[in-house]
């Protein structure tokens, strides 16, 4: 199939004249469609919008209010799927001039050239002229995104990204209207089977990102929430688990002793929080379930359930201390481990090894 140049997408709040220079050169050399979003911008920005509006093949569409970043590209992607549907894909851009036109046109060929893929155009967080702020959120989330998902990704904050229109559909339900959302959008890739392409880009950051509005405390405590969400089910199981341990310990206690009564009380204990584990991981988490997927879960539970009752047997007799802070400790490094066997064997979708590579 002959796919047209991509769209451009550029979400705008409180523009100033990079994004008019921006789209005018974006024109001049490429002459693409383009989509701006005006996130409910002040009134003294109408002008830049109007001039936009003048703009061959530049549409320009509204928010009343600032709905968020999120939002913002949620409006564009349904816009796109009405008007657009021989193209290739979208083009996301951001409207500080940190994407250079060059670098938009990059991201673009790598969308033509593997239209089935998300291109993250990523930056060079080893250079010098990297904010901190910058480096330590990305460093930070990128580590915390390749334990979750066993996906290496250089850049997960980048605005500059080629979605493909088989993935919009799906992208137009994800959750999430302000910078969250782009997290969101590499993690519904993980849960979709959609293969990951990065290409290299200019690193720009002007007057030390000051014209960015990234709040530093609010969206990232909304980013990281991401991840939590992710992990809630490992938390309300281990809640569940625990609680039942210390029950049953204080059942079992004073008439079988205190050996059998931890070896028994863990057992019933995760036998019941598996249940639970297993419903909230198939329904919310990794949204799969199978007969094979049960199969293998039960296979990881009941091994995950020996070494905790062993493990707290043994660390009791040779420490001598409390079983119920001994089984925070143990389950507490089993959990690690059993989310990563569960993202990755437990709830595989296909055989398919979905990958992040070079465009």
């Amino acid at each position: 199939m002959q796919y047209q140049f991509p769209v451009i997408l550029i979400p705008a709040l409180s523009p100033d004249d990079r994004l008019i220079n921006l789209i005018k050169e974006l024109k001049l050399k490429f002459n693409p469609h383009i989509i701006v979003v005006n996130d409910g911008s002040d009134a003294k920005y109408n002008g830049i919008f109007q001039n936009l509006r003048q703009v061959d093949r530049c549409t320009v569409l509204e928010h009343p209010q600032n709905l968020g970043k999120g939002m913002a590209l949620k409006t564009g992607i349904s816009y796109f799927l009405k008007n657009f549907s021989n193209s290739a894909g979208l083009v996301t851009a951001d409207c500080d001039g940190q994407h250079t036109p060059k670098d938009i046109n990059q991201v673009a060929k790598a969308l033509m050239a593997s239209p089935d893929n998300l291109i993250l155009g990523v930056r060079n967080f080893s250079e010098e002229n990297i904010p901190f702020r910058s480096r330590f959120g990305n460093t930070l989330t990128r580590s915390i995104f390749k334990y979750l998902t066993g996906l290496s990704i250089t850049d997960t904050q980048t605005g500059l990204r080629g979605i493909p229109v088989s993935y919009m559909k799906f992208l137009l339900n994800l959750s999430g209207a302000r910078f969250e959302y782009e997290l969101n959008m590499l993690l519904g890739c993980k849960q979709q089977g959609i293969d990951i392409k990065e290409t290299t880009i200019d690193t720009i950051y002007l007057d030390k990102n000051s014209s960015s509005h990234f709040n530093p405390l609010v969206d990232s405590i909304k980013i990281y929430f991401v991840f939590f969400k992710f992990l809630s089910s490992s938390l309300i199981s281990f809640v569940v688990d625990y609680g039942l341990f210390v029950l049953f310990i204080f059942l079992l206690e004073h008439r079988i002793g205190t050996s059998a009564a931890v070896l028994w009380a863990g057992i019933i204990s995760r036998v019941i929080s598996s249940v639970v584990n297993y419903i909230l991981n198939a329904k919310t988490v990794f949204k799969h379930s199978s007969a094979r997927s049960v199969i293998r879960y039960y296979i990881l539970s009941g091994i995950q359930m020996i070494i905790s009752a062993y493990g707290v047997t043994f660390l009791q007799d040779a420490f001598h201390g409390g079983a119920s802070i001994l089984k925070i400790v143990v389950d507490l490094l089993l959990s690690f481990s059993s989310f990563k066997i569960q993202n990755e064997w437990v709830f595989e979708k296909s055989k398919k090894s979905q990958k992040v590579s070079k465009a």
